[in-house]
């Protein structure tokens, strides 16, 4: 083992309400991803901090529908994994207007590397849900309607029991997010509340029994880095996990502010935490604080980095998009970035503040349409720089939208069919530019990153970084070279 210093967040960029549960040496960690698809990404590790994307619980659209609606407040909401009886299990909330296919469902998989099954759907309200095995081998789903309740379930049925409301949390309000572990005897219930902003907080409550009654924590909040000047902010929705020598680890999540008054661009990212559990009531982190640096002992990670979880929105479309070796080949529809509607369109998610972006676009069967890169954050918020072609000839533009607002801040004209764009982003704002046939840089305009903060005009996502075209016309095709 070695010792390591390591910083907070451990998966950085849009990677909210972690789950995750340990199997052997092996720990397996799956976020909300809302919108976009596929879906629900398992990350595998073996020592906590380094992770690698290795499936998708929702991974073909034959499994649900997401919804399309505005704001970006829909979609897969807060799922749990968990490892019972030799079989992984996740357990989440597709929220939307789908009918049938929305509210709470299960998946299951006996491959944690390969597909996972269709949903079998829960008769049961509410969000944020999770399962528990208990001692004699009945499993529980405890979900959050207005306050935390319990029913027995049935893994292969989805069959549940009579509901029971367990605890309303400490009085803050939004009690929500539950998980339950045993320990010594008691049922210790972690939930968050205050909001998923910056009141967010973890509080606890045990039992002797697991229908409760649940006596609160005596130190609750038991995490929060709420009124502080802390790097990290609105920390909460945890889940935690026990490594092979027995120490407890909580993961967590958190928003890195960007200025004041306090604005976040990257989304809720995922964060680690030690958690002493030597005494009756475990200690969180610094004292009750999420730190943004630990020193840990862990195993010397063998694993090489990952490529990007290349997503798209609602649903992947063979027809608009297919991977190539060296990036994407786009075959564009209608729709456009503000329409949220399905589209040829690929994202990556912004993972730092410093960071750059950089394709190469073959439009030489674009013959009428617009192709670019976009800083996305829904689809009333986004900047983007594209190459527009028509037969009356090509313009490079660059374009914002900030709510209802829109304008076209720049066109150039541009006499290829190939075109190369970066877009370069810092704290304050992202520069948008082209390379010409020389290789030389031109910078097309520049944007405030606070425009794309979720404070401004964003709900539960983050900053995603995408490829897309768009065309009214048959038979147009992007292909696009994505840098390494």
């Amino acid at each position: 083992m070695t010792k390591r210093t390591i910083k907070n967040p451990i998966l950085p960029g849009f990677h909210p309400d972690p789950s995750i549960c340990r199997v052997g040496a092996d720990y397996y960690l799956v976020t909300s991803t809302f919108e976009y698809f596929p879906g629900l990404p398992i990350y595998h590790s073996r020592n906590l901090t380094d992770w690698t994307l290795i499936s998708h619980g929702i991974s073909r659209p034959q499994q649900l529908r997401l919804s399309t609606k505005m704001p970006n407040a829909f979609g897969l909401y807060a799922p749990t994994i968990r490892y019972i009886d030799q079989r992984f299990y996740i357990v989440c909330t597709n929220v939307g207007d789908n009918g049938a296919e929305e509210g709470n469902f299960l998946i299951w998989t006996d491959d944690i590397f390969g597909e996972w099954s269709q949903p079998i759907w829960l008769d049961t309200p509410g969000i944020d849900p999770t399962i528990f095995k208990d001692d004699d081998g009945q499993c529980y789903y405890l979900g959050t309607h207005k306050e935390i309740y319990l029913r027995k379930i049935d893994l292969t049925s989805g069959k549940l029991g009579e509901r029971q409301n367990i605890w309303t949390g400490s009085g803050a309000a939004d009690p929500e997010g539950p998980h339950l572990y045993k320990k010594d005897g008691y049922y210790y219930l972690l939930i968050s509340e205050g909001g998923t902003s910056y009141g967010h907080m973890l509080t606890m409550a045990r039992s002797r029994q697991i229908e409760g009654p649940y006596e609160d924590c005596p130190m609750n909040p038991v995490m929060t880095n709420r009124s502080s000047n802390l790097p990290l902010q609105a920390a909460g929705h945890a889940d935690l996990v026990q490594d092979t020598t027995g120490q407890w680890w909580g993961v967590c999540l958190a928003v890195r502010p960007i200025s004041y008054p306090l604005r976040h661009l990257l989304g809720r990212e995922t964060c680690l935490l030690p958690v002493d559990w030597s005494g009756e009531w475990p200690i969180f982190g610094d004292g009750g604080h999420l730190p943004e640096t630990l020193l840990i002992e862990t195993e010397v990670s063998q694993v090489a980095p990952t490529d990007p979880d290349w997503v798209t929105m609602f649903e992947w479309d063979p027809s608009l998009i297919q991977s190539t070796a060296s990036g994407f080949l786009l075959q564009p529809n209608a729709a456009s970035l503000s329409d949220q509607k399905k589209m040829a369109v690929v994202f990556q998610r912004q993972t730092a503040l410093e960071q750059h972006f950089m394709a190469d676009f073959d439009c030489q069967k674009l013959t009428a349409g617009e192709t670019g890169m976009t800083v996305f954050l829904n689809a009333t918020h986004h900047y983007e720089i594209a190459l527009e072609t028509s037969p009356q000839g090509n313009q490079i533009l660059l374009r914002r939208q900030i709510g209802s607002l829109w304008k076209v801040e720049a066109a150039l004209p541009y006499d290829g069919a190939h075109i190369c764009l970066l877009i370069e982003g810092d704290k304050n704002q992202y520069r948008f530019s082209y390379f010409d046939h020389a290789q030389t840089q031109h910078l097309v305009g520049s944007g405030e990153t606070k425009y794309l903060t979720t404070e401004v005009g964003g709900v539960f996502t983050g900053i995603m970084v995408g490829f897309y075209a768009v065309s009214e016309m048959p038979h147009q095709q992007v292909a696009i070279a994505i840098e390494a």
